[in-house]
């Protein structure tokens, strides 16, 4: 899926890129509020609503709830650490690991113009969430 974001980032660096987005979205703490997520009937909070409306990231919502709830080798598992960092340019990689650092799940992402480094959401008990608000 072809993603985008609200700022330009540079193709040759990571000069204009955020360095660890989860600080920026630290204020987010517990969630009143859970939104469905009409293609995989999962949920996510209100952080994660905010980081992909501000950072127009729902193709990464899209990916992850979508593989939470069709892959085999993440069904099982309730607590889930997904990850996605770039590597160069428009590339970046996206993992799920388990509780215990074991890669579940793992994919290049060959084309997004996402504007972070790095950003880190938890999948647990079927909510999407970031870290601060578990």
């Amino acid at each position: 899926m072809i993603a985008s974001s609200m700022n330009e980032s540079s193709s040759n660096g990571s000069s204009n890129r955020i360095p660890n987005l989860n600080q920026q979205l630290a204020h987010f703490t517990g969630s009143e509020y859970y939104y469905r997520h009409m293609l995989s009937r999962l949920y996510y909070t209100e952080g994660v609503q905010y980081l992909a409306q501000t950072y127009r990231c729902y193709w990464l919502l899209d990916k992850i709830l979508i593989e939470a709830a069709l892959n085999k080798n993440l069904l099982k598992e309730d607590f889930q650490v997904w990850k996605l960092t770039w590597l160069r340019e428009d590339v970046f990689e996206l993992h799920c690991l388990d509780g215990n650092d074991r890669e579940l799940f793992k994919e290049v992402i060959p084309y997004s113009d996402f504007v972070a480094d790095h950003l880190t959401l938890w999948f647990s008990d079927g909510v999407l969430l970031l870290p601060t608000e578990y």
